[in-house]
């Protein structure tokens, strides 16, 4: 089921793998990616994953999985969009739906696929059902747009950011890609990079200090978008292989800085690192969305520190 996903999305997959051994799951998700369909078969995969801890016997778990797979399954409710919406009425008889406690597995979950196109009243619809969970419910929304999901949905959820299927068979180029920067010279690049380092160091030793000695740095060492969009870039990858390292696996891409990844790697558990890949790359898209540097340089520092 996950384990399929393990090399193409590690960092998602081992945070719901490790959330359902540990029972510390989530009650809303928002799985981000750019295909829809793609995040929708994993979803089916990760609600397999759940309803395997429920104690049943191998023959009905086979037959509630090939029910799940063909949307046949009464404890699993999918909302599409009805024409270019998903409408307020589908949100009136998902919630009638799921009165009754789960009868064969050990929770009733329901999908939203295209959470996006939730219009005003549907979306309002969904927020209150949002704000009161039922421990044995579990919501995963899905979209491909998070920029249009409303900013009180999405504080209820979980968001979990998957690599965007358009980009998977390039990983091993993605590193040249971050490393580079038009009418940048080598030597303004080797700068760029000193100073994402020091962003690090500040952030895993200083922690909330940061805010109050380095933010002008932070504006002042990353200038325009193209600059923070570097910064993210480099400070996902660093993250991401100092998971790798914390999991005794080969690092991909900073070879060449193994000191501050055993910053990252001491500072940090397994969970803590997940987050913050998570973290940076929703501050990513907000660098893309043309937030506020300074918002966005808040957000990085305080939102880090809570992490641990």
């Amino acid at each position: 089921m996950l384990e399929k996903y393990l090399n193409s999305q590690e960092i998602v997959t081992k945070l719901l793998l490790n959330s359902i051994m540990t029972n510390k799951l989530s009650q809303a998700y928002l799985f981000v990616c750019d295909d829809i369909d793609y995040i929708y078969e994993y979803a089916k995969n990760f609600i397999k994953e759940i309803i395997k801890m429920s104690n049943l016997d191998e023959k009905t778990l086979n037959n509630i999985y090939k029910k799940i797979d063909n949307e046949e399954y009464n404890e699993v409710k999918i909302v599409k969009t009805d024409g270019q919406f998903i409408k307020k009425e589908q949100l009136i008889e998902l919630q009638n739906s799921v009165l009754n406690k789960p009868v064969e597995a050990n929770k009733i979950v329901y999908i939203i696929k295209s959470a996006e196109k939730l219009n005003s009243s549907s979306a309002n619809s969904i927020l209150k059902f949002l704000e009161e969970p039922e421990d044995d419910i579990i919501a995963i929304l899905l979209t491909n747009n998070l920029n249009m999901i409303m900013p009180t949905i999405k504080s209820r959820c979980q968001i979990l950011n998957f690599k965007n299927v358009s980009n998977l068979l390039n990983e091993e180029n993605k590193l040249k890609d971050v490393l580079y920067l038009e009418n940048k010279t080598n030597e303004e690049l080797e700068i760029l990079i000193n100073s994402s380092i020091e962003v690090v160091k500040s952030l895993e030793k200083k922690k909330l200090n940061t805010l109050i000695y380095e933010k002008d740095l932070l504006i002042e060492k990353f200038k325009d978008n193209n600059e923070i969009l570097f910064l993210f870039n480099f400070l996902i990858y660093l993250y991401m292989d100092s998971l790798y390292k914390k999991l005794n696996k080969n690092i991909k891409y900073m070879n060449e800085y193994e000191e501050i990844l055993d910053l990252v790697v001491k500072n940090n558990e397994i969970n803590d690192i997940i987050t913050k890949v998570n973290l940076l790359e929703i501050l990513k898209n907000n660098v893309k969305s043309n937030v506020n540097s300074k918002l966005i340089f808040d957000k990085l520092i305080i939102e880090f520190n809570e992490v641990k």
